[in-house]
């Protein structure tokens, strides 16, 4: 086992310091983002969306530090709106290609070749190709010690692929082709090996 402490993770090349540390965690699930500027539409991939709450319904955006433009941020804090669009195996590609620096005035839709589709709902585009849409509303943000933004939004409206949903509304990610990113270039399948019963104390584990 190799071991690193803070002043040999400090001497690591930036570049080998940032690939390590992103992984270290663990794979974390893949989005695109789409919302409207005042240009354009803009989409873009993410890799920091996470589960807040449920009641209310409660997601977190994690932005880098605001040192650059950052288009989806801006049209966010603009339009207080946005869609989150599940990546599956099928748009992999054009979804990771959304991490291009496109000018503010180039859709990315049409730069990589997704369809924007558009429900009554709302203005903002869904990705047509996505297996699991939400609608989601800004809600508050949060500058962390680091210079990142925490952004937290309320989701208004779920579009999900019919047989991906279990009658007991459990979203089975295998079944939609659900694409996970190790870092920020990696990709992985998404494979359910089971389901396990809510855990006790006193009873082994078990599966559903």
């Amino acid at each position: 086992m190799i071991s690193l402490n803070s002043e040999a993770l400090a001497q690591l090349p930036s570049r080998q310091r940032a690939t390590l540390i992103n992984n270290l965690c663990g794979l974390r699930s893949a989005n695109l983002i789409a919302t409207r500027g005042t240009a354009t539409t803009n989409l873009a991939i993410f890799n920091s969306v996470i589960h807040l709450g449920s009641d209310p319904a409660l997601i977190g955006i994690v932005f880098r530090p605001l040192t650059v433009e950052r288009h989806t941020y801006d049209n966010i804090k603009e339009f207080k709106a946005f869609t989150v669009n599940a990546v599956s195996e099928s748009i992999v590609a054009k979804a990771h290609q959304t991490s291009a620096k496109y000018p503010e005035t180039v859709s990315e839709f049409e730069a990589v070749g997704l369809t924007p589709l558009y429900r009554e709902e709302t203005h903002l585009p869904f990705v047509a190709e996505s297996p699991i849409q939400l609608l989601c509303s800004y809600s508050q943000e949060h500058v962390l010690e680091n210079g990142c933004v925490l952004l937290t939004a309320h989701i208004e409206t779920v579009h999900i692929q019919q047989s991906a949903l279990d009658t007991d509304m459990f979203v089975n990610h295998s079944k939609t082709n659900t694409m996970a990113i190790g870092g920020l270039d990696a990709y992985y399948h998404v494979t359910l090996e089971g389901r396990y019963a809510y855990a006790k104390a006193d009873e082994p584990p078990k599966l559903l």
